[in-house]
């Protein structure tokens, strides 16, 4: 998942809402030999609300990761097609870029790859990465903990994943009477959308918002985020009792210090996780090498 630095909190109000999922901590194998009778009855709360909250509560809950993973993401982007593989370690995500618009990447590329990827075994250049990193989770945090005061909910239906659990469709629009608590929280003013909540397992699994109305930041001294603007994030139980983000659609358009365009286009996928020891920074980068020079690139039909 995405954690990309932005100096303007206008990029951060609308990137940080991409990585909302990116938090919800331990991905997780669909349990697939439990069926739908040996599931527990939901009884859902009155309100939407608590629904939401208890759900926000669980990914803030998991933002302390106790297990890492590693993973394969592909992120389409105007510029072109990537896929990389990716491993967390206790210092920040590192990643390794195998693809590039479909095919593998030439000699040269890969020994630019090395140098780039190489730097980060110098410890400034790591703790750079690493405060980078925590700037973002700590924005999306704010968000997050913002979410259910942000809207207002409205139950719409209900129906059942394969392995039985019970999906409960939620709507939301603006809530009138939310004092944003931070800049980035402005962005929630102009949003409405739909969320899907596994009530089962008490976690978002989907949230799909769009901008009804331009959204101004900072006074519009700072910037703007045009209507029609959507992010789209996917989550799923990917290995036991471990949830985390599989899709991400991200497309906004706006501008920032009232001359500079903002575009901000992008689909990511992520897939193939699995769990993976503590690893310090050179560990993790070898991990990488490796686990690309034993053919694990590629993109996948559940990537495409």
């Amino acid at each position: 998942m995405n954690s990309i630095g932005r100096t303007l909190s206008i990029f951060t109000a609308a990137l940080a809402l991409a990585v909302v999922p990116a938090f919800a901590g331990a991905p997780s194998h669909p349990r697939a030999q439990e069926t739908a009778a040996e599931k527990p009855k939901v009884e859902l709360p009155a309100h939407p609300r608590d629904l939401v909250k208890r759900a926000i509560e669980n990914q803030l809950k998991n933002t302390t990761r106790q297990q890492f993973s590693t993973w394969k993401e592909k992120d389409v982007k105007p510029r072109g097609t990537t896929v990389r593989l990716l491993v967390e370690t206790p210092n920040g995500v590192l990643g390794r870029t195998i693809e590039k618009d479909g095919r593998a990447l030439t000699p040269e590329e890969v020994k630019a790859e090395d140098a780039r990827v190489n730097r980060l075994l110098d410890p400034d250049q790591m703790r750079a990465k690493a405060k980078e990193q925590k700037d973002d989770e700590d924005r999306t945090l704010k968000m997050l903990h913002a979410i259910p005061d942000a809207f207002l909910f409205t139950y719409a239906e209900k129906s059942k994943a394969p392995n039985g659990d019970e999906l409960v469709h939620i709507t939301f629009t603006p809530n009138p009477d939310f004092d944003p608590p931070s800049r980035e929280c402005l962005v929630f003013q102009g949003m409405q959308g739909d969320m899907i909540v596994d009530a089962t397992e008490t976690q978002l699994a989907k949230i799909d918002g769009t901008l009804f109305k331009d959204v101004t930041i900072g006074w519009g001294i700072l910037g703007r985020l045009d209507k029609g603007g959507r992010f789209f994030v996917e989550q799923q139980e990917v290995y036991k009792g471990h949830w985390d983000q599989t899709h991400m659609i991200l497309d906004f358009v706006g501008k920032a210090l009232i001359f500079k365009t903002i575009k901000i286009k992008e689909n990511s996928t992520a897939w193939d996780f699995h769990p993976v020891e503590h690893m310090d920074v050179k560990s993790a980068l070898a991990f990488l090498k490796n686990k690309e020079n034993t053919g694990t690139s590629g993109t996948t039909e559940a990537a495409k």
